[in-house]
Parts: structure tokens; sequence; C-alpha cells
């Protein structure tokens, strides 16, 4: 008998042995789980930070590309006016020469049709009453 409850004493303390290792192990793991949260959370932090940060350089981004797009629309409307304005019989000055030639002076010239002041003194010299 005595073989028999040396064999007990003996699974038992195997038994014991390895429920301590187990729980070693199970700590270790818990441990090395809870490190591998702790920088998953750490980095969904940082994630959600540059992800933040992406938004807020999109809509910076979007005005401007807003901005490009009316500004390139109106020099494309301007595009067309000049092309339809030199397509046209009279040639570019030839309101400001007949304003000229009814005795209108540079600053009419300038005022009514846009030229720079330069032109229309180079036009009333050219084109006005002799």
């Amino acid at each position: 008998m005595s073989n028999d409850t040396s064999l007990m004493w003996g699974l038992l303390i195997a038994l014991l042995t390895l429920i301590v290792i187990q729980f070693i192990v199970y700590l270790y793991l818990e441990s090395r789980r809870r490190e591998t949260a702790a920088q998953q959370k750490r980095d969904i932090e940082t994630l959600k930070q540059t992800v933040g940060a992406l938004c807020s350089s999109a809509v910076g981004v979007d005005k401007r590309v807003n901005r490009l797009e009316r500004h390139g629309r109106d020099l494309e409307e301007r595009q067309d006016y000049i092309e339809q304005h030199n397509q046209t019989d009279d040639p570019p000055y030839s309101d400001a020469i007949r304003m000229v030639q009814n005795g209108a002076g540079p600053d009419q010239l300038v005022s009514e049709l846009g030229i720079s002041r330069d032109a229309a003194d180079l036009i009333i010299m050219m084109h006005g009453i002799k």
C-alpha cells in the first residue's frame, strides 16, 4: 500500500506542479495580451489623430480646388469674350476712334471703354480732330 500511497502523492505533486505551471503561463500570456492591447489602443489613437489631420487638410485643399476652378472658369469666360470681340468686323479700338472723332477726351475713353490712358492719348493723337 505504501507504493500506492507514494504513487498517489507523486501524481498529486505532479498535478499540482502542472497546475502551477499552467497558472504561471496564463499570467505571462495575460500580461502580454494586456501589453498588446495597450499598444493597440495607442496605435488607434495615433491613427485617429492622423485621420483627423488628413480630413482637415482635405477641407483646405477642397477650398483651394474650388477657388482654382472658379478662377479657371472666369479666365475661360474672359478668353471667350476676347475671342468673340476679336472676331467682330470692327477693329478692337474702333469704338474709341469713333468717340474721338465725335470729340471725346482721354478721360472719357478710359472710363467708358476701359483702355489705358496711354492708348487713349495715342488714339486721340492719331484720330483726333485736326
